[in-house]
């Protein structure tokens, strides 16, 4: 999480066109409502998305290939303000309002409950401390919740592509929050050595594990995507936008985005330096958990963006906008 949390918390510095309609069957690669929806919001909207996407983008490479200058923190502010822009942007494309003001509600609760619980309780993250800059609430910093938001957001999508169309939507509404919380959970095995050892966001009371972060603390990712996910999965239906004009361009977003948080952790890996930090009293090399850490992306985040966008052009889908 905290490629997201570091950029959250950054120093201040008419017209349609259909190919074909879709039969909602298992046969159909990719989710024929989600590609009906992904038509509703029309050229500008999608425009304007694969803008923020463009800029969030070059952002996040300047961020990691200038690491430690004044550059790097203005890339880190803008890399922020533009992954909120996209949720903001992306939400609406799928959902009518009250669909985004409802999963920003689903997932923010959840988030701020959880995390919250854990701090006080143990569970189901296990005991640790956050460290990071800005306002907090029972120990919960406001830019973790904006974090889970985000994250959260994207792995949705993600999961509604790589699910599909199910024959019996009972399935697709169980299939999906499962699916989505091994997504965000995959980014967080990725995500969280960095946090805590190199960028000392986090400590684990108990810390375990070759690189110091503890099981409890992915069972807690998975618990936490899941309640997030299948609560917004039990409603969501409701607010999926009718087809208008957009296309699966708008589902390519999220692909995009996984693929440049993997590769801002790659980045880092060449420009680590000799510096060490220490895991349970032991000296580590930085340039070791990255290098972990970055073989952990080609194959946890990697495949979800193949099979993501395999997924989406293996359908026929309407023509663009």
């Amino acid at each position: 999480m905290w490629l997201v949390l570091m950029a959250l918390s950054a120093p201040k510095l008419p017209g349609q066109r259909v190919v074909r309609r879709y039969d909602t069957t298992m046969s159909t690669p990719v989710s024929s409502a989600l590609l009906r929806a992904s038509r509703a919001s029309g050229t500008g909207l999608v425009t304007a998305g694969w803008g923020v996407v463009a800029i969030w983008f070059v952002a996040t490479v300047t961020n990691a290939w200038s690491a430690g200058s004044s550059t790097a923190a203005a890339a880190q502010a803008i890399s922020g303000a533009a992954l909120l822009a996209f949720v903001l942007l992306h939400t609406l494309m799928l959902y009518r309002p009250a669909g985004a003001i409802a999963y920003v509600a689903i997932a923010g609760t959840v988030a701020f409950g959880l995390e919250a619980c854990s701090i006080a309780t143990g569970f189901p993250f296990g005991f640790y401390t956050h460290y990071g800059a800005g306002p907090r609430a029972l120990g919960v910093p406001f830019t973790v919740v904006a974090a889970w938001v985000i994250l959260g957001w994207v792995a949705w999508v993600l999961a509604r592509v790589i699910v599909g169309e199910c024959r019996s939507r009972r399935l697709s509404v169980v299939a999906t929050p499962v699916v989505a919380a091994l997504v965000v959970g995959g980014y967080d095995l990725v995500i969280d050595p960095l946090g805590s050892y190199v960028l000392h966001l986090y400590a684990y009371r108990s810390p375990s594990g070759a690189l110091g972060v503890p099981l409890s603390n992915y069972v807690g990712w998975l618990i936490t995507g899941w309640v997030l996910f299948q609560a917004f999965a039990l409603v969501e239906r409701r607010w999926r936008r009718e087809p208008t004009a957009a296309t699966r361009s708008a589902l390519l977003m999220p692909a995009v985005i996984w693929f440049g948080l993997g590769l801002q952790v790659n980045l880092g890996l060449l420009r680590v330096g000799d510096a060490t930090t220490t895991i349970q009293g032991k000296s580590v090399a930085l340039a070791d958990i990255y290098e972990t850490c970055a073989e952990m992306t080609w194959f946890m985040m990697g495949l979800v963006v193949v099979i993501s966008v395999v997924r989406l052009f293996s359908a026929e889908t309407p023509a663009s906008t």
